[in-house]
């Protein structure tokens, strides 16, 4: 199965350590949004979004070309985020844009990430040390889930 992550992880990288450990762990290929800003979407079986949470939703960069880039129909796609602080689901809308243009949402993996925006950085920032061990496990076993 050719799988391929298309990340955007632009502060203390908490997305990129888990798109990464998804990646070496299912042989995916990892495009960095930032380095290859028009990735070609066409070429895999399944394709993956992650991201951490910009004001409430997908980095700007994935969330255009989520509505820009072709999309096969079916498509199977799946979504990963990492914020501070999950109190709602911030991939509802990244979800929306791809299953508008005729993607199939095949799961959505989130964890907590460590965070320094606004008021957490002057208390010296919120979920330090995520993502752990143990979110990295998760997020392995909701991939290997995916594929199997």
């Amino acid at each position: 199965m050719k799988i391929k992550i298309i990340c955007a992880s632009t502060h203390h990288g908490n997305t990129r350590k888990l798109a990464e450990h998804m990646a070496r762990c299912t042989g995916a290929k990892l495009v960095d949004i930032a380095q290859t800003p028009a990735p070609d979407l066409t070429d895999c079986d399944l394709l993956g979004f992650a991201s951490g949470v910009y004001f409430g939703d997908y980095h700007k960069d994935l969330a255009r070309l989520a509505e820009t880039a072709p999309i096969k129909p079916g498509q199977r796609i799946f979504l990963v985020h990492t914020c501070g602080m999950a109190y709602r689901d911030y991939a509802r809308d990244m979800k929306k844009r791809l299953t508008a243009r005729g993607a199939l949402c095949v799961g959505c993996f989130h964890c907590r990430g460590y965070d320094t925006y606004a008021i957490w950085g002057k208390i010296g920032g919120i979920a330090k040390g995520h993502p752990n061990s143990r979110d990295l496990e998760n997020a392995e076993r909701f991939i290997r889930g995916l594929i199997s």
